[in-house]
């Protein structure tokens, strides 16, 4: 057993309330928090919730816009024993209704601004139109999806006592429910911790969605390290000239971000004229770093160390590399070596362990439960054997790349039809099932594209000119097709999916097998509204 299968999330919290008590734990909205101040009302709310009938296991969904009210409603279901999944208040409540049932959510905390639409994902995932509610402390409400009767079976150990879920694209168009326990989430948390070397004068910038795996560690991370977490106000994301001066008047010390916010710092932000100098370390994940934009932030950060941490959100982190100073785009990047606690491994078709191209596969402490779907467990990892001749529980990551003799991985892409697209994970299957929901939709293909649209999603859809909005009429233009496309996508899909472009198309090419040639769609020119 390890040291860290009894370590709780909530339990780092309390710790550093213990030992500092009055340091700064979290500053939102204006407001910061001391770290006895959180813990107390954390403690509050946990009491009340249990006295309103949440008993341990029991699965709770936190929708709340990133502020205190979000880190309170997780840390306290977390402490009342909780499976906790953050959820996205800016999501479709159709899409959050599809996680709510995956998951078996029978519990949604939210504050008085984003209640209604709360009401409606438990309506729409069954609820009602009446769900019973409930107000609690600090501005958060309760509102009950599941009667007592119909909650799912307790999850088996070490979730039954409680975990953490985050929700990524599915091929199937529904969301698919990652469930780690405290243990998988504690073991990256405390080694980010000690790795990137934050102390209780760390000021660890927060500017990712709750609903990202990247706030594992500004939750976490800056918990264990009796740090302050600062949420960056959600708005600034999309300035990165704001973000830059964020950085400068918050005196953000450590910063985890996708790699596309970095270059819009670096492209837009000025930071390359202005670099925030209470900066002392680094990181980046969620995609690969452009080779040229990297460099050059080598260059500004001078003795400020960069790291780049790789892992889907199944294992969370599971490999990291320090960049080095002196890497110049020339030169190969790798994703770095495993994290204590993890073994990594690329694979063949064979399944037997590869000195040249496979799949990647981990095993170890950050690897998840399985999958919540259906309101059940599923657990898709199998045992492997790796190349040290020990069988492991292994993920198959579904990326591709090789691994050297010293254990450095390098990232080759996927084997599959997933993409990234600003860190975020998308499965382009999932994409094209809410395309194929759209009434009058007839077929549908949806690529990434190559050449000059590279990374852009597309998606070409054939229509039979009947049906109502999403469908467009015979003799509407294919501007007003895709555009009616665009709007139904809208209803069923948060913003980060939404394609690019919609392409009308009379036919879709087909291989010589018969299927649709997702290739050729992916290397067309055409224009948006041709086909």
């Amino acid at each position: 057993m390890s040291d860290l299968d009894d370590v709780r999330l909530d339990g780092l919290l309390a710790a550093s309330a213990r030992r500092h008590p009055s340091r700064p734990a979290l500053t939102a909205g204006g407001r910061t928090w001391t770290y006895a101040e959180l813990d107390r009302a954390v403690g509050d709310l946990a009491r009340q919730l249990r006295a309103a009938g949440l008993e341990t296991g029991d699965r709770v969904g936190v929708l709340a816009p990133k502020g205190s009210e979000a880190v309170l409603g997780i840390y306290a279901a977390l402490r009342a024993g909780a499976v906790v999944a953050p959820l996205d208040v800016a999501d479709p409540p159709v899409r959050t209704a599809h996680m709510v049932r995956g998951a078996g959510i029978s519990l949604l905390l939210a504050p008085d601004r984003s209640l209604e639409g709360c009401r409606r994902a438990a309506a729409e995932a069954g609820a009602g139109p009446a769900p019973d509610e409930g107000t609690l402390d600090h501005g958060l409400n309760r509102v009950r999806t599941l009667a007592a009767a119909d909650k799912p079976a307790p999850l088996p150990a070490p979730a039954g006592s409680g975990g953490y879920v985050l929700f990524t694209s599915g091929s199937t168009g529904r969301p698919k429910g990652v469930l780690l326990s405290h243990a998988n989430v504690a073991h990256f948390a405390l080694w980010a911790a000690a790795e990137l070397g934050l102390t209780e004068t760390d000021r660890v910038g927060s500017q990712a969605a709750l609903t990202f795996d990247l706030t594992t560690f500004d939750l976490f991370s800056t918990a264990a390290a009796g740090a302050c977490a600062v949420l960056m106000p959600d708005v600034l994301r999309a300035f990165p000239r704001d973000v830059v001066g964020w950085l400068h008047e918050q005196r953000i010390t450590a910063f985890y971000a996708v790699p596309s916010l970095y270059q819009g710092m670096l492209e837009r932000g000025g930071i390359a004229e202005d670099f925030p100098p209470s900066l002392r370390v680094a990181a980046f994940a969620g995609e690969p770093f452009a080779p040229r934009p990297l460099e050059r932030y080598l260059g500004l950060l001078g003795d400020v160390p960069l790291y780049n941490l790789y892992g889907p959100t199944e294992t969370n982190v599971c490999t990291y590399s320090r960049v080095p100073a002196s890497w110049t785009a020339d030169q190969e990047a790798t994703i770095g070596r495993a994290v204590d606690g993890d073994v990594v491994d690329v694979l063949g078709e064979d399944g037997l362990p590869t000195d040249g191209t496979g799949e990647i596969h981990v095993a170890g402490a950050t690897v998840f439960q399985g999958y919540l779907q259906d309101g059940t467990l599923t657990d898709p990892t199998r045992t492997v054997r790796f190349r040290d001749g020990v069988a492991r529980r292994a993920y198959a990551t579904g990326d591709i790349g090789r691994i050297a003799a010293d254990g450095r991985v390098f990232l080759r892409g996927r084997g599959d039809t997933q993409v990234k697209r600003r860190g975020h994970r998308i499965d382009l299957l999932d994409v094209e099932s809410a395309v194929l929901a759209l009434p009058g939709v007839t077929a549908a293909a949806v690529v990434a594209k190559d050449g000059a649209h590279h990374g852009e999603i597309w998606a070409y859809v054939q229509s039979d000119g009947g049906g109502t909005g999403a469908a467009a009429a015979a003799e509407t233009s294919p501007e007003e097709t895709a555009e009616g496309i665009l709007a139904g996508l809208r209803g069923l899909l948060p913003l980060r999916m939404l394609p690019d472009r919609v392409v009308p198309a009379a036919a879709l090419p087909v291989n010589a097998r018969g299927k649709v040639d997702r290739r050729a769609l992916a290397a067309r020119t055409d224009g948006p509204h041709t086909a």
